[in-house]
């Protein structure tokens, strides 16, 4: 039997398992484990696919940062190496957003090279994923901001490996390009052509989902909050308590209805109430249709 087959099977399950009730913050909620196997290959087509633990650190970069598993459990699973490139790719989640951007970048020329080359690989599925299916209420200028903090990013910690450094700049090329002929359709008027089309006849109604994902009491304090977010930017809303079931467990959430044409105006309400609730995402629902709506939106 082939042992890297084995292992890396294995490590595939581990993230499966890891991330399995987590999506991507684009508008199309993608499954996130899509964007480990695409940085597993971007890191494997580099350097040739003979780094068992790299290709193992790649598919499980974001496994701490971004799940209860703990470096302990990390480390007894694949091994100190793994534990130690993880890691080096692993964001301090305490710290402003702002601050943690601005970390990154400053740590990037003196992480590992082997950890320079996950970082890049990760970037890239990030760029190309903003490309595809951004996160929902993003226009140009925040898409270019966001691109061009990659590239600083890249350049950072450029010197590793020819072949992600390239693929890096076409992708980046790619994106921009995107970026820009996607902004000039909005000049157009071709985006507010069909906004008044969709709401020629009535208004949509927005559906407001604040998860509760601490599983605590909700109160009524917590419902004045929410219904004093709401009418900082809506005349009118329908709030009440509601139940989910989420990750296999019931618990109380908050349930907002909004009647409005701005779908940009409730998708920045989302945000703002994942900073005032303290949740990691916020779902909205329109038309049958339901995303969910993250804070820190970075692809």
């Amino acid at each position: 039997m082939n042992r890297a087959i084995t292992e890396l099977t294995r490590a595939l399950t581990f993230a499966a398992a890891a991330h399995c009730n987590q999506r991507r913050k684009g508008a199309a909620q993608e499954p996130y484990i899509d964007h480990l196997i695409e940085v597993l290959h971007l890191v494997a087509c580099a350097t040739g696919g003979d780094d068992l633990e790299l290709c193992i650190a790649a598919l499980l970069h974001d496994v701490l940062e971004d799940t209860s598993i703990s470096p302990a459990a990390l480390e007894e699973a694949f091994g100190p190496r793994v534990l130690r490139l993880v890691q080096e790719n692993s964001d301090d989640m305490t710290l402003p957003k702002e601050e943690r951007q601005r970390s990154r970048i400053a740590a990037m020329a003196g992480k590992s090279p082997d950890a320079r080359i996950v970082k890049i690989a990760d970037v890239i599925s990030n760029l190309r994923a903003l490309a595809a299916s951004p996160p929902a209420g993003w226009g140009a200028d925040r898409k270019l901001a966001y691109l061009e903090s990659c590239r600083r990013l890249v350049e950072a910690g450029r010197g590793v490996n020819a072949e992600i450094e390239e693929t890096f700049d076409r992708t980046a090329a790619d994106a921009e390009r995107s970026i820009r002929k996607e902004a000039t359709l909005d000049e157009d008027g071709h985006r507010t052509a069909v906004r008044q089309l969709q709401s020629a006849i009535g208004q949509p109604v927005h559906h407001v989902y604040v998860p509760n994902t601490r599983h605590r009491a909700n109160t009524d304090a917590d419902v004045d909050t929410l219904c004093r977010a709401i009418a900082r930017q809506f005349p009118a809303a329908t709030v009440q308590h509601a139940e989910a079931l989420f990750e296999g467990r019931r618990h109380p959430i908050l349930l907002a209805r909004i009647r409005s044409d701005d779908t940009e105006s409730v998708i920045a309400l989302a945000q703002h109430l994942c900073r005032v609730f303290d949740e990691r995402f916020v779902g909205v629902e329109t038309e049958g249709r339901y995303i969910r709506i993250y804070a820190d939106d970075t692809a």
